[in-house]
């Protein structure tokens, strides 16, 4: 990670990111003759470029999608929710005409194809810095993210926000396996959240579905999700077009309104301080040795720092297992399991307020007593 100053405030910032480093320095020398337009900050993975990111100023983001630690679908993930007005341009190798075709079809994104001409990047950062330019994503929508991760044969679990309203999309090789919105799944939870604007996007690695439930392609369930969202706007906008005159006048210099990064940084909900209490709990206590927390769904809300084995399990395979033992012995409810590894590893899964909790326990670490006491902190 390489981070410069300038007093120079009318100079723009750039930040690339790619894991090749050989590629990223011969990048900064080859825009060296445009310092006076802008500068060049890069970053080898997502965690570092997060890092600069919430440390300084960036007018433009460049990215590859395929790195470690953190690749580029989980930092474009993160603009949408810290980031919202950051322009994003996209970098990578398809190598096919079908990929190329494909992407040429996406309206707000205009990608660099590797092995990269200095040239076209050139081009493309002043296009980009541009106020009124449209050859980058700005405020990354969800139809463009899902499209990327369909031609890049991405696997995950993305949980979308929109307001109040909360859906989960299981995307498996790049195929939408199902979806989940409030009491709908499959095909018609899709429609929902797929007409969703302005959303906020969050990424688990790992798609928490093995059965496939829809069978539509994605280009057809996009295609109906816009013209269903059509539908549902042209009475609104009539409405507008007929709407008397306000009886209030609007003040042009009124100031309440707030910006992205102060929206993010703005009090938190309950349920997200009690989440965080609950992480803390999990961090404080000293015989855990690692944690993973996913909410109902099976999505991973939060994990120990550094690497964490536990990122590739499933607790609803688990639970719904147990229950069905549960059920069929009627031997009553169940409060935790535990599971025994091969390497003599004990592993704890519990439920705790709407999460599941795994943890790996240290050596001789008791798990009722555990359970007991994330709870009672979580009380204080």
């Amino acid at each position: 990670m390489k981070l410069t100053m300038t007093e120079n405030t009318g100079v723009k910032t750039v930040l690339i990111v790619d894991d090749e480093k050989s590629f990223l320095l011969s990048l900064r020398d080859g825009l060296k003759r445009h310092e006076d337009n802008f500068r060049v900050l890069t970053a080898e993975n997502g965690k570092e470029a997060i890092s600069l990111l919430r440390a300084l100023p960036v007018d433009l983001l460049i990215t590859d999608l395929k790195m470690p630690q953190l690749d580029g679908f989980e930092l474009l993930a993160w603009t949408t929710r810290e980031k919202t007005g950051l322009p994003v341009i996209v970098m990578t190798a398809f190598g096919t005409a079908e990929i190329e075709a494909q992407l040429a079809e996406i309206d707000s994104l205009q990608y660099l194809e590797k092995p990269l001409a200095l040239s076209d990047l050139e081009t493309a950062i002043f296009s980009a810095l541009k106020a009124k330019a449209r050859s980058y994503i700005r405020g990354i929508t969800l139809a463009t993210f899902i499209q990327l991760m369909h031609i890049e044969k991405k696997s995950c679990t993305l949980k979308i926000s929109h307001g109040e309203d909360l859906g989960y999309l299981f995307l498996r090789a790049g195929e939408l396996y199902d979806a989940k919105c409030g009491n709908q799944s499959g095909e018609a939870a899709a429609y929902e959240i797929l007409s969703w604007e302005e959303t906020e996007i969050e990424m688990d690695s790992h798609c928490r579905r093995q059965e496939r439930i829809i069978t539509s392609s994605l280009e057809y369930l996009l295609i109906d999700a816009y013209r269903i969202r059509d539908e549902k706007q042209k009475p609104d906008q009539m409405q507008k077009q007929t709407s008397a005159i306000p009886s209030k006048p609007v003040d042009l210099h009124e100031t309440s309104a707030i910006s992205p990064d102060e929206a993010v940084t703005s009090e938190k909900s309950p349920a997200a301080l009690a989440r965080l209490k609950l992480v803390d709990a999990l961090e404080r206590h000293q015989g855990i040795q690692e944690f993973a927390l996913f909410d109902a769904s099976g999505f991973i809300e939060n994990r120990n720092e550094g690497r964490c084995e536990l990122n590739d399990f499933d607790p609803e395979i688990f639970l719904l297992q147990v229950e069905n033992l549960a059920a069929t012995l009627s031997f009553g409810s169940f409060s935790h399991i535990i599971i025994t590894t091969s390497n003599r590893c004990h592993c704890l899964l519990f439920r705790i307020q709407e999460y599941r909790v795994v943890v790996r326990l240290l050596k001789g670490q008791r798990p009722a007593e555990v359970m007991k006491q994330v709870s009672q902190y979580l009380h204080d």
